[in-house]
């Protein structure tokens, strides 16, 4: 792939996270939140667009990278938990919040992930598995 279909992917898919995170996070707003009055805070949906860009450059990363998947998984798991934080989180709590709701998100978050990750991973190894013992079978006796 060339270095402008990278950019061009990662614009793509930046483009499709940022709609459905925004109508996610607008959803919530609106079904849990008693007053309605105030509305969405214009720095809430404006953050997710860089955290929708660093997460789809995560997945192509993860995609169409040649190092170890070990390697990839974990510049996955710090571009994405990392991301959250920086761009969904901080930039939205409340300047009264204690530091122990940001380390309890970290952890929720990092358990998500790795819930998430850990089924994509076995997931893809049982396709890879199935794969190799269909393509090394080799007919013995000819069909009739």
């Amino acid at each position: 792939m060339q270095k402008k279909n990278y950019w061009k992917q990662i614009s793509l898919f930046a483009c499709v996270y940022y709609t459905a995170a925004t109508f996610l996070i607008l959803f919530l707003y609106f079904a849990f939140n008693a007053n309605l009055s105030n509305g969405m805070s214009p720095l809430a949906l404006i953050s997710i667009l860089p955290f929708a860009f660093l997460f789809s450059a995560a997945n192509t990363l993860y995609r169409e990278s040649k190092i170890k998947k070990v390697y990839r998984v974990l510049l996955h798991y710090f571009f994405s938990v990392g991301g959250a934080m920086l761009f969904l989180y901080l930039p939205n709590k409340a300047p009264e919040q204690k530091p122990t709701a940001a380390l309890l998100l970290f952890f929720a978050l990092s358990l998500i992930y790795t819930a998430i990750m850990g089924t994509v991973l076995g997931v893809s190894a049982r396709i890879k598995r199935v794969q190799r013992d269909n393509s090394a079978y080799q007919r013995v006796y000819k069909k009739k």
